[in-house]
């Protein structure tokens, strides 16, 4: 019987034939690859517009959920009256939503998977409308290493085509509740905070994991699911600095090879070590 992985690695990786060329070799190679599918994916907002993503056709449901949470269209799951993928068009998913006539971002676009809602907002005042979370989380070094490894070890896609994104949600434990793959970074964020929202866990107290750069755009999504924490692999941007110091989040990054680099509000983050004795926690 095929299971839910297999049902996504097929959505989310082609075969392709390539020509390698390998430095010491007198002709090319042809053999073949896999490579992680991008494909435009229409969230349609019943009397609101259609927002087109290039992304990675996967956990489509919460990809919508957690976009229009976290672009503020929606406050709480309570807020979408319904989500689905059509039976006719599987690049289209519709969502309905309790008062369409207060949402402004009622214009159709077309958001690319690597940069979101380009230049879509006013960054001045995105800063402003920035909420400072609870302060709920406390975690160690330790713990911080064991999540990114953690979701490394859950990338199956990224470790058959070397091209995805992830983003997963973890807790205070160092457990992660909810975890996506994608081409776009911000994609990859909400899909897992949309699986979060479908699940009915609670972000608070919680932070995010990510396998690519910490931008401006993955802060204020953070911000908007009350994430106190974001432990990137690699560097932050410096408008991200600014919001998630503007939004009382801990920005981490290069968060790899014992080293986290802690860019703000540090009190979150504890250097204690594990006990030694102490069972491996699990995903």
């Amino acid at each position: 019987m095929t299971n839910e992985n297999d049902n996504t690695l097929t959505k989310a990786v082609q075969a392709v034939s390539i020509h390698r060329i390998l430095s010491d070799a007198r002709e090319a190679q042809e053999v073949d690859d896999l490579v992680a599918v991008e494909q435009p994916v229409s969230i349609v907002i019943d009397e609101v517009g259609t927002f087109t993503v290039l992304c990675t056709p996967t956990d489509l449901e919460a990809l919508a959920v957690g976009f229009v949470f976290t672009e503020g269209m929606v406050d709480t799951l309570d807020d979408v009256v319904c989500v689905a993928v059509s039976k006719r068009d599987p690049s289209v998913v519709g969502v309905k939503v309790e008062e369409p006539g207060r949402i402004t971002s009622g214009r159709n676009l077309i958001i690319a998977s690597s940069c979101g809602l380009c230049g879509a907002r006013n960054v001045t005042q995105t800063l402003a409308e920035l909420s400072v979370p609870t302060r709920l989380l406390q975690v160690s070094v330790d713990t911080l290493m064991e999540v990114m490894a953690r979701l490394q070890s859950v990338q199956e896609v990224f470790r058959k085509t070397g091209g995805t994104h992830a983003a997963g949600v973890f807790d205070s434990d160092g457990r992660i509740l909810s975890f996506a793959e994608d081409l776009g970074r911000h994609n990859a964020m909400d899909k897992a905070i949309g699986k979060c929202l479908l699940d009915g866990l609670s972000t608070a107290g919680c932070g995010v994991a990510l396998s690519g750069r910490a931008s401006f755009e993955m802060v204020s999504k953070a911000a908007r699911a009350g994430l106190e924490l974001i432990a990137s692999v690699s560097a932050p941007s410096s408008l991200a600095i600014k919001g998630a110091e503007r939004a009382g989040i801990t920005l981490c990054g290069f968060v790899r090879s014992g080293r986290v680099n802690v860019y703000t509000h540090q009190a979150r983050i504890g250097n204690q070590s594990r006990p030694e004795n102490a069972p491996d926690k699990k995903i």
